[in-house]
């Protein structure tokens, strides 16, 4: 028999069924339900939590709410570059790309380092000059040069993003990987042996983030110009959509680091990280720099138009940005009956700076976008190896 009278549903009921509720949109839903339910339900589910951030190594600087996971393999031999959807994408030292979920330890593996588009020769016994890479430079005959296992490891994959997760079983998955001193973009897919690049009508792009939405793949490069590339026929081109006009610094390496995100209602946002150089010795020499993010500007796109418009807030949704795939969140709790909402949670995603194993990694933190502050997790610290990222479910 049906039941239609849900206000009788008795009252020690409902907070085991809510605890079933991984989203906080279905928790919002199913308390509103009916009166009864509305007043025996705390508004902030303590369930429903924000990231993770794994932290791939001993840590001891009073990070709360520690919870420690065995890996297969040791994690501080591991370069972390990408993570989505409960999965982690790890570079081992030997060149192996493995897509690794860490709670069940179930694991795939992407083609090798050694097939990435501009890895021309691959000699695992060569010590120290184990890869041959092709170098184009712009308006310029190519090159090649020769490099270890360890630079290659840290430096040569920028970021990996995937289209699903494998246990979906969705013939259509794809992994994407930002690569090289260009920034060029490559694809692979479940089976391939190998990684294939996308031809394009420019030569020089230097992606910052790349995206999936709404069927195709789109990225942002440097200069915040913002690239389509085809799947189907891996091919990619420039679409005419101007710079924000509202900062012309915005196109500046040096300044700013760009992300793709697509908003709960399905607009495309561009976000645009502002970070700073501040000396941590007196009497430094070169190194003796760091950097620390200091703003965030987000845009939308406009497509009626197709121009980038500037928005204050991204309203009750939170921000992920760093290695991860870029994601909007729909509010969580904190743990302490508080919604989690307009901000930004961001990892340390500066390949270049971390390779040079002086600073970089330390760089995490949330950016509330209300009042412009910025909680900071490593205050103290100017170097943390592997960096952290966030682990997405």
């Amino acid at each position: 028999m049906m039941f239609d009278r849900w206000e009788e549903l008795p009252s020690d009921l409902l907070p085991e069924i809510a605890k079933h509720l991984d989203s906080s949109k279905d928790y919002v839903r199913f308390r509103a339900t009916c009166k009864t339910w509305n007043l025996n339900l705390p508004n902030t589910p303590n369930h429903i939590r924000g990231p993770t951030l794994m932290i791939p190594f001993d840590c001891s600087m009073g990070v709360e709410n520690f919870a420690h996971l065995r890996l297969p393999e040791n994690p501080n031999r591991i370069f972390y570059r990408g993570s989505g959807f409960g999965w982690l994408i790890g570079i081992g030292i030997d060149g192996i790309i493995r897509m690794l979920n860490p709670l069940t330890n179930a694991h795939i593996d992407l083609p090798p380092m050694s097939t990435t588009p501009d890895i021309v020769e691959f000699h695992p016994d060569n010590e120290d000059e184990e890869y041959t890479i092709t170098l184009h430079v712009r308006d310029q005959p190519s090159s090649t040069y020769v490099t270890d296992k360890d630079h290659v490891q840290k430096f040569h994959i920028h970021k990996i993003i995937i289209s699903s997760s494998p246990e979906d079983h969705n013939h259509d998955f794809m992994a994407l990987a930002i690569y090289g001193l260009r920034r060029q973009l490559t694809l692979c897919r479940i089976g391939d042996t190998k990684w294939t690049t996308f031809s394009t009508n420019k030569h020089y792009y230097a992606l910052q983030d790349i995206i999936f939405y709404e069927g195709k793949i789109y990225g942002i490069d440097i200069n915040v110009e913002f690239v389509e590339f085809d799947p189907k026929t891996l091919t990619g081109s420039i679409v005419q959509v101007p710079r924000p006009n509202d900062d012309p610094k915005i196109r500046f390496l040096d300044v700013t680091t760009k992300y793709l995100i697509a908003n709960v209602e399905g607009d495309l946002l561009l976000v645009v990280r502002r970070w700073e150089w501040k000396q941590w010795r007196e009497n430094g020499g070169v190194d003796d720099k760091y950097y620390n993010t200091t703003k965030f500007n987000v845009y939308k796109l406009d497509k009626s138009v197709q121009q980038w418009e500037r928005v204050s807030s991204v309203g009750d949704s939170v921000l992920v940005v760093g290695f991860n795939t870029s994601l909007c969140m729909l509010p969580f709790s904190d743990g302490k009956d508080n919604w989690v909402k307009d901000c930004i949670y961001f990892t340390d995603n500066l390949v270049e700076s971390q390779y040079r194993q002086i600073y970089g990694g330390h760089d995490v933190g949330i950016f509330n976008l209300h009042n412009n502050t910025i909680q900071s997790f490593f205050p103290d610290e100017v170097f943390l190896c592997p960096p952290p990222l966030w682990l997405l479910s």
